[in-house]
């Protein structure tokens, strides 16, 4: 996603008078970068109950007003909006926090809304999916309730894929704080996200984003926007998100929401209270000139930022361009001797940036998450598959050089 820090920076700019407190768990400390800017820094320990950080936050609270409550990525969220709730400031509730945060309490609130249908289970046994897949019919998709970035989710094409893949998911969901398994149909279809920004319950749609998934997998290794679309097909897409973050109670903020769009309909896999990973907001600024960093900046200490981003919108229909971005997908597993070809990459017209994450001596294997893809790059070009062939040519020009078992590189 974004960076955080580029959001509090931005608000300082706007603010050059902007107090800031940080509340934030021992094992987020590092990420917190020129601490003298803070007015103070908080430290709780990662397993502290939920009332000790409500408690710091009436500490805080009382040696310096707080007029704002923000947490710009997923975890915090339900800790912001007790807060929020407590100091009785603006942020999500802590209903609309756990709808998002937990996809079986999603489905709940999308089905009695009308939005989506689709039906699920929570499930911790091959028995209970197998009771499931016979009454839902298969194939099936099973995933952690409360995962990102496309850890544990498997497909289950009959009964007898059970067994051999539950664990998978099982093993995902127990490192999560929410160690439910959800387990609901395979809808087959092209994937999109929508970015949008949301302010005093009115919805923005700032963008629809093509996705592009790892062969017989679930991880992402690429994106393009605006994504190429048929006619009525975005207004489609659009309708459904809209009702969908009404259903869940979403009023403020930015928000990514993807969904798959069926040969009949559009149903929603997830929505998620922050900005898209993936680089797609620098994606979005550089191709269509849509700041959302800017716009969370000003959500952030109380500026409206509805208006200003529609301008923005509006005038990328007119003259926008197109930007793209694409993955490394390593084919064999093996360690790192050198990564050729990067500045090269760089220099070339249209490459807004390639990033390397391995260095020598680090493995790679086949991508299993998000985080095991090992580089990428991204640029903006006139047309959408102009930008793809771009990116994905210059990925391809990059050379892992890889020492595998048995001495072979």
């Amino acid at each position: 996603m974004g960076d955080e820090r580029d959001i509090v920076a931005r608000a300082r700019e706007l603010d050059p008078e902007l107090r800031t407190s940080v509340l934030c768990a021992t094992q987020e400390v590092g990420r917190v970068r020129d601490f003298t800017k803070h007015a103070r820094v908080v430290v709780l320990d990662d397993r502290s109950p939920l009332e000790e950080w409500v408690a710091a936050a009436r500490f805080v609270h009382a040696a310096d007003t707080v007029d704002r409550v923000v947490c710009f990525g997923e975890e915090g969220q339900r800790t912001a909006a007790a807060i929020a709730d407590e100091l009785r400031l603006v942020w999500h509730s802590g209903g609309t926090v756990r709808a998002v945060d937990s996809k079986w309490h999603m489905r709940q609130r999308l089905t009695e809304a009308g939005v989506d249908d689709t039906p699920c289970v929570l499930a911790s046994t091959a028995e209970e999916i197998a009771v499931f897949g016979t009454r839902a019919g298969y194939p099936l998709i099973c995933k952690p309730a409360g995962g990102v970035g496309s850890q544990g989710v498997v497909r289950l094409d009959d009964a007898d894929d059970i067994a051999g893949r539950l664990a998978t998911t099982l093993a995902a969901a127990a490192a999560l704080p929410n160690g439910d398994v959800l387990v609901e149909p395979f809808h087959a279809g092209r994937e999109y996200s929508v970015e949008c920004l949301s302010e005093d319950g009115r919805h923005l749609a700032l963008c629809v984003t093509e996705k592009f998934l790892a062969p017989g997998g679930f991880v992402e290794v690429g994106h393009v926007l605006p994504a190429r679309l048929a006619e009525g097909e975005e207004q489609r897409i659009l309708s459904t998100v809209t009702a969908a973050l009404d259903a869940l109670g979403i009023r403020e903020g930015v928000n990514h929401t993807e969904v798959i769009v069926t040969e009949h309909e559009v149903r929603v896999v997830e929505t998620h209270l922050r900005q898209a990973g993936d680089r797609i907001p620098y994606l979005l600024r550089d191709a269509r000139g849509v700041d959302i960093v800017d716009a969370l900046a000003r959500q952030s200490i109380g500026l409206g930022a509805l208006d200003g981003v529609r301008a923005q919108v509006e005038k990328a229909a007119v003259d926008g361009r197109f930007g793209a971005i694409w993955y490394a997908t390593p084919s064999a597993a093996g360690e790192v001797l050198e990564v050729r070809g990067v500045e090269d990459v760089k220099g070339r017209p249209g490459i807004s940036d390639a990033v390397v994450r391995v260095a020598r001596g680090d493995r790679v294997q086949p991508i299993t998450s998000s985080a095991s893809r090992p580089a990428h790059v991204w640029g903006v070009a006139d047309t959408p598959d102009e930008a793809l062939s771009l990116v994905r040519q210059a990925v391809a020009d990059l050379e892992f050089v890889v020492a595998v078992p048995g001495g072979g590189t």
